[in-house]
């Protein structure tokens, strides 16, 4: 793939990248601003646990559009600076539509596209998956929506109505990087959140609320909202299990890194001993 220079994604942002990428000072810019798009790009470029994160949505995107006509309708769901559709373009599939809350990201999406080549392969629209209400039923073969863009709109149930609305009847859904509940709890230990966990875990009376408030969703949750979304064949899989700790950035060893994590999620995401504790993973087909 053919990629922006790194130097050019953090032109003009006037950001110290050194230290942990956390330091970087995303909180200068406005989290749907261009400036933030590119930060954001540069760090998932540098920092193995988010280049992975991506690859192995990327990898869930690929093994399911295997076997796809190349001029299936694709529709990439909060698709942000086209992480996934791009690649997807290259791949050689030519009739993918991005859309995104946050036009400034797609503006990066258009400049990246037209650096690699495949500006025509693509289409970039403002839009909230929640409604995507210029898109028309039963539109798109393949809907994908990566990346947490369920997990983060506010209303996942709603997400997977619209998302499953847009789809022809038998068309496939994937999306992914949805927070699992237990995986946000064991996450807010670990990283010293004794406040949140507290809040979490509460007083019995206040447990049922407080897990609901968690932005993240048990297994058999996301399968319950799936299936009264309208989708068939359901599969939710475990993901993010293999991921290194984040103050890790991408060295001489990347492939190495790749080829393992990549196998080993790829073996283990519909193992049961492994659901809930990480990320979430939903496969499904649109009933007929």
């Amino acid at each position: 793939m053919k990629n922006l220079e790194l130097q050019y994604l953090l032109e003009g942002l006037d950001v110290d990248v050194s230290g942990h990428w956390s330091t970087w000072g995303f909180n200068k810019f406005p989290i749907n601003s261009y400036e933030f798009a590119k930060l954001e790009e540069y760090r998932d470029r540098v920092v193995l646990a988010y280049y992975l994160y991506n690859l192995i949505g990327l990898e869930h995107a690929r093994r399911l559009l295997a076997n796809a006509p190349k001029d299936a309708r694709i529709l990439d769901a909060g698709g942000g600076t086209g992480r996934k559709a791009i690649p997807l373009a290259l791949d050689g599939f030519t009739n993918i539509d991005v859309v995104d809350l946050a036009p400034a990201w797609l503006d990066l999406a258009k400049e990246k596209a037209a650096v690699a080549g495949v500006e025509d392969a693509l289409s970039f629209n403002e839009g909230n998956i929640l409604s995507l209400e210029n898109i028309e039923d039963s539109t798109y073969d393949f809907v994908i929506s990566l990346g947490g863009p369920v997990s983060y709109c506010g209303s996942p149930d709603q997400a997977l109505v619209t998302l499953t609305r847009v789809l022809v009847p038998g068309g496939r859904l994937l999306a992914d990087g949805i927070h699992g509940k237990l995986g946000y709890m064991r996450g807010t230990a670990t990283s010293g959140q004794l406040k949140e966990l507290e809040r979490l875990l509460g007083y019995e009376e206040d447990r049922k609320r407080s897990l609901t408030d968690c932005p993240g969703l048990f297994p058999e949750e996301l399968e319950e909202m799936a299936q009264k979304a309208g989708l068939s064949e359901i599969k939710v899989g475990s993901e993010f299990g293999f991921i290194p700790k984040d103050d890790i950035l991408v060295g001489d060893d990347l492939e190495r890194w790749c080829k393992a994590v990549i196998d080993l999620e790829m073996t283990f995401v519909q193992d049961p001993r492994f659901l809930g504790a990480s990320g979430l993973v939903l496969r499904g087909r649109k009933a007929i």
